[in-house]
């Protein structure tokens, strides 16, 4: 249409600029897919960095929990926006990286362990305000760790709805709560919620479960 209005032809160093910079630039290419296939893929990490950034606002938290660390891109996202973060690895490997990315930084503290431990522990020991936590513990093959089940993620909601302050809570890949493997389906999630605070509201948006009390 704008080729037909304004006469516009473009240029041949454009276009090969163009196809030079599609080719070797892959997150272009992923995000060509996730626009063309939104209901199959995960949101883009920034929509869910966006988010956090969204419920932090909104609930003035000041603290944020995180498991599964993973490269640490979250913690990364979010450091200046907490005054205290936490986040828990199960994979040693990992865990040293993000100890040595984040080791200039007191307020963030990387824990190695199993998140379906260590979280209780740190609820009832450490944490005495009202949290944001963001739920990534699952197993997802290559480097990631994998615990005795692929997400333990009724045993690290269990941790946090026991806990008498009210949390907030994020629980990311909601695509992949289907009631297959260890996973149970975002229905069954939501009843278990919801059995243990019936003020709770679980909505979901962008592949990403949401669970506060309004």
């Amino acid at each position: 249409m704008l080729k037909k209005i304004f006469g516009y032809r473009p240029r041949k160093k454009d276009t090969d600029s163009f196809s030079e910079f599609v080719a070797n630039k892959v997150a272009f290419d992923q995000f060509r897919e996730y626009i063309g296939f939104h209901t199959n893929l995960p949101s883009l990490h920034i929509v869910k960095q966006n988010n956090v950034h969204k419920y932090r606002q909104k609930y003035d938290f000041k603290i944020f929990i995180e498991t599964g660390t993973y490269l640490g891109d979250m913690v990364e996202a979010q450091r200046s926006n907490f005054n205290q973060i936490y986040s828990i690895e199960l994979g040693e490997s990992l865990y040293q990286k993000s100890t040595e990315r984040f080791k200039d930084f007191p307020h963030v503290k990387i824990l190695l362990g199993d998140s379906s431990i260590l979280l209780e522990d740190l609820l009832t020991k450490t944490i005495e305000q009202p949290a944001l936590f963001w739920l990534d513990g699952h197993y997802s093959s290559g480097v990631t760790a994998k615990g005795e089940k692929d997400t333990p993620i009724m045993e690290e909601l269990a941790a946090i709805l026991q806990s008498p302050i009210h949390h907030g809570i994020l629980i990311d890949d909601a695509r992949l709560f289907t009631g297959e493997a260890d996973y149970p389906s975002i229905d069954e999630l939501s009843s278990f919620i919801k059995a243990k605070d019936p003020k709770r509201k679980v909505t979901v948006a962008d592949d990403i479960i949401c669970v506060f009390r309004d």
